[in-house]
Formats: structure tokens, C-alpha cells, sequence
């Protein structure tokens, strides 16, 4: 049977509904109180069902607004949908951080808690590395993060040396430091840094906890993804949106930046579960067979957003690392 709107009208297919998304996307972003927008299943009672609609994320869901600021029940054909999500960085810092794998890893590898060495304002920073890459100017293996966990903020700079564990899970300085930033990119599209591994260091291409990773592959609506991160640890979800645009306040100096392009997650179990929770920042996003789908770089409640990976390697101009366990040369 072929799926038809209340109109009668066939329904138009996803790739219609990122254009028609696309065409209404800054209309909507430009609104107060407008926190995203996607294309994604429709909320009914709270519990996601299989129709896909075009989504209008807000800060809080209200009656008293405008009649020009009002989401219409259909666009050109589309069935929409009002979410309330504030998103929000999944970075952790002391003294609101919760203690989680507070463990040193060596070989080092992906899915374990890092920070910077040093103190921003006072605080120190946690997040997770998410998985080994390969510099595609040097060759040599380096980890994947993101830039506000690698940089926290606009004084990050190349060079900045990490730590793994990070030091709220009291990791030294130097002792426990592994690397230096090599290159930070904040853009349209990645929030994501790259850390140089120091030569003594071994390595893997593993993640803790999911295992090798096979290569990456594009997040697909229904797609059901794991994440192994420094806070929640290993948790399992699906992709219930895609082409995402997202507002995310970056704080003093850099303040509210627009991703778009951005994968959603939901999460896999109970309505009390989350996928990510603050400190989880810089995981890879997994699928079933072992493929990155995405890097997590925030999220709002139950829900989670992540960077597509083929724009966060392009943009730091890294591969990702398919191999086993190796000494790091």
C-alpha cells in the first residue's frame, strides 16, 4: 500500500522531506525559542512512531505564540512535529562531574575519559576520546575527540597537551598525558579535535567495551547505534533523526553556534535512559556491524546529537583506524 497524506496526496519520501526541511529550515531557526530543526519520527503521547515528519525542536512547548511563529499541522505536503529539546555540550567539568571510568588505559584506544592538562577558568574538563584515527598528513595514528573538549573554549589552541584519564578521574600532569592538540575545527557542520599519540605510547583501533572498528558508513533513520563514553559508559540507541540543524550555546567567547547536518539519537531503552550524558562528549557513534556513524558532541535528556563522520574526517583530514592492537611509531 502506498502511504498517502490526509490529503490523499502520496507522502513525500525522506529525500523530499530534507528539501522541504532545507527550504523552511532558517524561517524557523530565526524564530525565539527555536532550538533545531530535523526531519525524524513524530512524537505521539511521548513515544516515537513510525511516521516521519518534518521537526521543529523549541526550548518549551507553548500555546502563546505569534500565528507567524506557529508550526502548521503539514509544510508543502509534510507532516510536522514540535519537540521540546534543549541541547546542551555532553563535556563535564569539576566540581559538577560525576565520577565514571576513571581508568588508564594503555594500549590507549577508543571510548576512555580524557581532558585537557590544563585548568580553563578555574576548572578541569572531561570528555571521552572516541576512537583512534589515522593523521592523513603523517601517517602516524592519532585520537578523535571534539573541539570543546579538546579546546573547552576560544582559547584552545594546537599544541594544548591531554591527559587520559582526565584529572577529575585524577589523572597527572604529565604524567598521564598522552598527546597535544594538532588541528581544532568548530564549522557548520564538526565540533572535532585531533590529538597527536606521543611515540612512546602503544595503540588500538579498538573501542572498549564494541570492539575493532570496520570503517564508516551514513546514519539511516531506524538505525539501531552504540556509544562507549567516559560517563554512562557503553549504551545503545537508534537514529530518530536525520539533517538535523541544532543551536548549541558554546559559552562565553564562542556563544549559541549553528550545526546542521547533524545525526539525532534516541535512546534504546526505559524513558529514564539516556544515550549520552555530560562528560560522554568526543564518543563514537557505532552501528550494529561496527561502522562510526557519527561523533557525539551533545544532547537534551534521552536524546543525543552527533556530527556526521564523513564531514568531521574530511574536516580534520583524518582516516579512521581499521587495524588491531600496534605500537605507536
Amino acid at each position: 500500500m502506498v502511504p498517502m497524506t490526509t490529503e490523499g496526496a502520496m507522502m513525500p519520501t525522506i529525500e523530499e522531506l530534507v528539501a522541504i526541511k532545507q527550504q523552511v529550515e532558517q524561517h524557523y531557526i530565526d524564530q525565539p525559542g527555536v532550538t533545531g530543526i530535523d526531519v525524524g519520527y513524530k512524537e505521539v503521547g511521548g513515544e516515537l512512531t513510525n511516521q516521519i515528519a518534518v521537526r521543529v525542536h523549541v526550548a518549551r512547548k507553548t500555546d502563546d505564540i505569534p500565528a507567524d511563529q506557529r508550526v502548521p499541522e503539514e509544510i508543502h505536503g509534510a507532516v510536522t512535529d514540535v519537540l521540546e529539546r534543549v541541547y546542551e555540550l555532553h563535556v563535564t567539568s569539576l566540581p559538577v562531574a560525576s565520577l565514571a571510568d576513571a581508568k588508564h588505559y594503555s594500549p590507549l584506544l577508543g571510548g576512555v575519559s580524557m581532558g585537557p592538562s590544563r585548568a580553563i577558568g578555574g576548572s578541569i574538563f572531561a570528555g571521552t576520546l572516541g576512537a583512534v584515527v589515522v593523521d592523513n598528513e603523517s601517517q602516524a595514528r592519532a585520537a578523535l575527540t571534539n573541539f570543546h573538549v579538546a579546546a573547552v573554549d576560544a582559547t584552545g589552541q594546537a599544541g594544548d597537551r591531554m591527559v587520559q584519564p582526565s584529572r577529575i578521574e585524577h589523572g597527572k600532569v604529565p604524567q598521564d598525558e598522552f598527546g597535544a592538540t594538532l588541528r581544532l575545527v568548530l564549522s557548520d557542520h564538526v565540533d572535532g579535535a585531533v590529538i597527536s599519540i606521543d611515540e612512546h605510547r602503544q595503540t588500538s583501533c579498538d573501542i572498549v567495551e564494541i570492539g575493532g572498528v570496520r570503517g564508516t558508513k551514513t546514519a539511516a533513520l531506524g538505525m539501531a547505534v552504540r556509544k562507549r563514553g567516559r560517563t554512562t559508559e557503553l549504551t545503545r540507541g537508534s537514529v530518530d533523526g536525520i539533517s538535523a540543524t541544532v543551536q548549541v550555546d558554546y559559552g562565553e567567547g564562542l556563544g549559541v553556534h549553528t550545526l546542521r547536518d547533524q545525526v539525532s539519537i534516541t535512546a534504546a531503552t526505559s524513558p529514564d535512559a539516556v544515550f549520552s550524558d555530560h562528560g560522554d562528549s568526543g564518543s563514537a557513534i557505532v552501528d550494529e556491524q561496527g561502522f562510526v556513524v557519527a561523533l557525539l558532541f551533545a544532547g537534551s535528556g534521552a536524546n543525543t546529537v552527533g556530527n556526521p563522520i564523513a564531514s568531521v574526517l574530511q574536516e580534520l583530514n583524518v582516516s579512521m583506524c581499521t587495524g588491531g592492537p600496534d605500537s605507536h611509531h
